[in-house]
C-alpha cells in the first residue's frame, strides 16, 4: 500500500516489542517476545482490520459489479435504487447477497481469494447464515460456506435485529444493564429514570429513604438550582436531531444514499419525503418526526391555512429589485383585524431572516454562532429551565468533597430531613433542636442560628477578623459568601460553610441516632480538623500544624484589606 519506512518502522516496534506471558496453575512464568501478529485486544488491532477488510470490500464490489452476486436492494417503489452487498462495521463483516447456490459458491471464492492476497485465514467456523424470509434450501447454503444457520431475531452488537422496534420486551435487556451499572419508550424513559433517582437517593427494594428534591428541580441546569442530569425524552430528540442535520449537510455518506434512495429526498437534498407505507424503516420514521420542532406553519397556522401556495419555496417569494431585496408572500383573502398581529410577527420574522448575499442555500444552526449544530444548545432549547437566581458557586465550585457538596445542596433548597420537614411528610415528631435543647428544629435555625451553630459562625468571623451579620436564610449566606475575601484570596473562605454544615449536621446525627454527644470545645476542634484536612488536600495552605494554620487565616484577610 506504499506506506512510508517511517510508518513501517512504528509499527514493527509496536510489534516486535511485545512480550508475552503464559498463566501455568494461576501463576504467570516468564516472558516471551512477539516476532509476528498482534495479541487479543491490541490497541492496533481496529487499525489492521481496517487496512486488510479495505481488500475484501475492494473484492467484494468487483464480485458484485460483475454481477456475480446481488446484494440488499434500498428502492422507492417503482424507482431505481441503490445496491448494498456488504457493510464493515468495528471488527465484524456482513455479506448480503441473494439465497442462490451459485451466488454463494462466488461469495466462497471470494474468502479463498482474499486468503491467498492476504496470506490470513477466514474463520468460517464463526460465520453465521441468517436468512430472511423462508428459505427452502437452508441447510445445503449452509454447507458451501461451511458455518452455521442462525435465525431473526437475533442481537447484533448488543442491539435487536430483527425484531418489532415497538415491542417493550427488547428492552428489556438494555434497561438491565442500565440496573447493573448503577447498583438498579417514553415508559421505558420513565423506568430509566426511576432508577436513576432511587440510585442517586439510595433507594431500593429493601431500603426507603426520600427522594427530597423533585426530579424536575434535579434536571435543571447547574446554573439554575439542579445537578444537569439529562431528561431522556428531550436529550433523545436532541440527540435524534443531530441525525436530521447530518442528512443534510453530509452528501455522499452511504447511510444517507440508502435512505434517499428509499424514501426520495425533499426540500433542496436536506429532508427525505415522508413515507406513508406500515412497513419500513421504524427508526428514520421516528427520526423524522424531529422535523415538526422547526415548521413555520406550527407557529403561523391561521397563517398557513389562507397562503396561496402552501409548498412555496424562498426562491419563489424572495424578490430582488436592483439593490432591494423583499419578501412576497400572497394570501387569499385580506386579513381581520384581530388577524394583525398574527401578520406583524410573521413579517417581521422574515424580515429579521432577510438574505443579503446571493449564495448557494445550506443548513444553518441559529442556537451556534458557528452555525454548526450542537447536540447540547438543541436540548437546552427543548428544556424549558426555570429563571431563578441560586448560589451554585458556592456549593459547586468550592474544593470540598461531593457528598458534604450535595448535602449543602439539598440544605439550600430546604429539604434536608429537619424535624419540620418530616413533620410535612406525615411524621408525628416533637420540633426539638437537638443541639441546642429549647428550639424548634429547622434548616436556618439548625445551621445558622442555633446557639452551637452561632459558635462556629463566630469563631470564623473572629479568626479571618472580619464583621459579618448572619443572614436569614442559607441562600442568601451562600451568595453572599462566594470570594468574600477576592477572586485570588477566597480558596479556604469558600470552603468554610460547606465545611461548617457539614459538621454541625454530622454532630447532629450522633445525638439524634447514637446518643452520644460532643461538646462545643470538641465540635470545635472537629471543624478545625476537617477544615485544615480539606484544605491541605487541595494545596490552599503549606502549614502543617493546626496552630500555624490558623494564625494565616487571619494573616489573608489583613493582606487583603491592607
Amino acid at each position: 500500500m506504499d506506506f512510508g519506512n517511517k510508518w513501517q518502522e512504528w509499527i514493527r516496534a509496536c510489534i516486535s516489542t511485545v512480550r508475552y506471558s503464559v498463566l501455568i496453575n494461576g501463576s504467570p512464568a516468564g516472558f516471551f517476545g512477539s516476532s509476528r501478529g498482534l495479541r487479543q485486544g491490541d490497541p492496533l488491532s481496529p487499525l489492521l482490520f481496517l487496512l486488510v477488510m479495505e481488500i475484501l470490500s475492494k473484492i467484494l464490489k468487483k464480485v458484485e459489479a460483475s454481477g456475480l452476486i446481488r446484494g440488499f436492494q434500498a428502492t422507492r417503489r417503482g424507482g431505481e435504487g441503490l445496491c448494498i452487498s456488504h457493510l464493515l462495521f468495528a471488527d465484524d463483516t456482513m455479506v448480503m447477497c441473494d439465497a442462490n447456490a451459485v451466488q454463494l459458491m462466488y461469495l466462497r471464492l471470494s474468502m479463498t481469494g482474499f486468503e491467498a492476497t492476504t496470506s490470513l485465514k477466514v474463520n468460517l467456523a464463526k460465520n453465521e447464515i441468517v436468512p430472511v424470509g423462508d428459505v427452502e434450501n437452508l441447510q445445503v447454503l449452509a454447507d458451501i460456506l461451511c458455518c452455521r444457520i442462525s435465525s431473526l431475531p437475533m442481537s447484533y452488537f448488543g442491539m435487536p435485529l430483527g425484531s418489532s422496534f415497538k415491542s417493550t420486551l427488547i428492552w428489556n435487556p438494555i434497561i438491565e444493564k442500565i440496573e447493573r451499572r448503577l447498583a438498579g419508550w417514553k415508559s421505558v424513559a420513565k423506568r430509566i429514570e426511576q432508577i436513576q433517582r432511587n440510585f442517586l437517593w439510595g433507594r431500593s427494594d429493601e431500603t426507603f429513604k426520600h427522594c427530597l428534591v423533585k426530579w424536575d428541580t434535579m434536571c435543571s441546569p447547574i446554573s439554575k438550582g439542579g445537578l444537569g442530569i439529562r431528561k431522556l425524552v428531550p436529550f433523545n430528540r436532541a440527540l435524534l436531531g443531530k441525525w436530521l442535520w447530518r442528512f443534510g449537510v453530509e452528501d455522499n455518506r452511504l447511510w444517507k444514499r440508502v435512505l434517499a434512495a428509499r424514501h426520495g429526498t425533499v426540500c433542496g437534498n436536506w429532508s427525505t419525503g415522508w413515507s406513508r407505507d406500515s412497513h419500513g424503516c421504524g427508526l428514520w420514521k421516528g427520526i423524522m418526526c424531529g422535523w415538526d420542532e422547526f415548521s413555520a406553519h406550527d407557529l403561523f397556522p391561521g397563517l398557513y391555512a389562507c397562503a396561496s401556495d402552501q409548498a412555496a419555496t424562498i426562491n419563489e417569494v424572495l424578490v430582488r429589485e436592483d439593490d432591494r431585496v423583499d419578501w412576497r408572500v400572497n394570501f387569499v383573502h385580506n386579513f381581520n383585524d384581530w388577524e394583525l398581529d398574527s401578520v406583524a410577527s410573521f413579517l417581521g420574522l422574515l424580515q429579521s431572516n432577510l438574505p443579503t448575499l446571493v449564495v448557494d442555500d445550506g443548513l444553518w444552526w441559529t442556537l451556534k454562532t458557528t452555525g454548526m449544530f450542537d447536540v447540547r444548545s438543541y436540548y437546552c432549547s427543548l428544556r424549558e429551565s426555570p429563571d431563578i437566581a441560586f448560589p451554585w458557586k458556592c456549593i459547586w465550585r468550592t474544593k470540598a468533597p461531593r457528598r458534604a457538596c450535595f448535602f449543602v445542596w439539598t440544605a439550600a433548597w430546604n429539604k434536608i430531613l429537619t424535624y419540620d420537614n418530616l413533620r410535612k411528610r406525615g411524621y408525628n415528631l416533637p420540633s426539638w433542636c437537638c443541639m441546642c435543647r429549647c428550639n424548634g428544629e429547622s434548616v436556618e435555625h439548625l445551621l445558622l442560628h442555633c446557639p452551637a451553630a452561632c459558635g462556629l459562625w463566630s469563631w470564623i468571623f473572629q479568626t479571618f477578623g472580619v464583621h459579618w451579620v448572619l443572614p436569614g436564610t442559607v441562600t442568601a449566606l451562600l451568595f453572599s459568601w462566594w470570594n468574600g475575601l477576592g477572586r485570588h484570596s477566597s480558596d479556604i473562605w469558600n470552603i468554610v460553610p460547606v465545611c461548617l454544615m457539614w459538621t454541625i449536621w454530622k454532630e447532629r446525627n450522633h445525638r439524634t441516632f447514637e446518643d452520644v454527644s460532643k461538646l462545643d470545645s470538641q465540635i470545635l476542634e472537629g471543624f478545625i480538623l476537617t477544615l485544615f484536612d480539606w484544605s491541605r488536600a487541595w494545596g490552599f495552605t503549606t502549614h502543617t500544624s493546626i496552630p500555624e494554620f490558623i494564625s494565616s487565616l487571619f494573616l489573608i484577610c489583613h493582606d487583603v484589606y491592607s
